[in-house]
């Protein structure tokens, strides 16, 4: 991993935009699977070498220092240069990361295939998710310990495709575990956002984890959820990313609605409601940018 291009590809919506006031460190949710045995190529997709159940008894102890250091020391060298911004770290959630490697990586749409795997063997199937907890808890450690991240967001972009019965069973207990990992390595306490697409069935669950906030797609409803829960959570979303895909004026006009929705009082960070599309427009994010910062 080149640091430098990592520090660089971070900084640059900061340095463009000079209202933006935290950046999330460039990498990947996949960034333990090589420490584990596999190899993940991009382009045209991920593939990862072939998984199998009994793999996981040969696995060694992921240490985030030893095998994966990255994005604690991009996060750190950011932080060297620009202390009048809030650093994100982040790792993908044990569900949504055991998914790609079980798949060996794109290939399996929604993970069907997949997850009739692991509703076939229950038992293996969480050795896997709670093993890939503990690398998971690790990496987000030591983005706090080493790269000294002022905040951190765990994703779990495929818990959506769970049956609340589903993601109790799996997804929730190494999520738990995670998060029970992170707290205990974790030099001081740093706020916990968690996303999840697709999610508001369940809400309800995401709500018992040892989280400070909820990141919300652009499905979910802002307006309640403040109403509802605003103080317990805080919120963060929830612009539909294809608004970045039309006009200025119908991206702004949609971000007024969210701005609505999340009212006046503290604790909602306006985002989207999942990630930037290749095709968005310049000119729908600029007039966004504009428009959230009174600029």
């Amino acid at each position: 991993m080149d640091i430098d291009l990592c520090t660089t590809i971070t900084m640059q919506p900061i340095h463009r935009y000079k209202s933006i006031d935290a950046a999330i460190i460039f990498s990947d949710i996949l960034t333990p699977l090589p420490a584990l045995g596999y190899e993940v190529e991009y382009g045209g997709g991920i593939r990862i070498d072939p998984f199998d159940f009994e793999d996981v008894e040969g696995w060694s102890d992921f240490s985030a220092r030893k095998h994966a250091p990255w994005a604690a020391d991009g996060l750190k060298a950011i932080g060297e240069e620009n202390t009048d911004i809030a650093r994100l770290g982040f790792v993908g959630c044990p569900w949504t990361t055991s998914m790609y490697l079980m798949a060996g990586g794109t290939g399996d749409k929604e993970f069907h295939e997949t997850r009739a795997k692991v509703y076939s063997d229950p038992d293996a199937s969480m050795r896997v998710l709670l093993k890939v907890a503990e690398a998971v808890g690790d990496l987000l450690a030591d983005q706090v310990n080493h790269g000294g991240a002022d905040a951190v967001q765990m994703f779990d972009t495929w818990a959506g495709l769970l049956t609340d019965e589903d993601y109790c069973r799996f997804a929730k207990p190494a999520t738990e575990r995670a998060i029970e990992v992170f707290r205990n390595k974790a030099n001081r306490q740093v706020p916990l956002i968690h996303y999840a697409k697709g999610s508001s069935h369940l809400h309800h669950e995401i709500r018992k984890l040892d989280i400070e906030a909820i990141s919300l797609d652009w499905r979910d409803n802002l307006k309640q959820n403040r109403i509802e829960y605003g103080s317990q959570f805080a919120f963060q979303g929830n612009l539909d990313p294809s608004r970045m895909h039309g006009t200025p004026e119908a991206a702004v006009n949609a971000a007024k609605v969210v701005m609505e929705n999340a009212g006046n009082k503290p604790g909602h960070i306006f985002n989207l409601g999942h990630g930037f599309a290749p095709g968005a427009k310049i000119e729908c994010v600029e007039a966004v940018l504009r428009h959230v910062t009174g600029e």
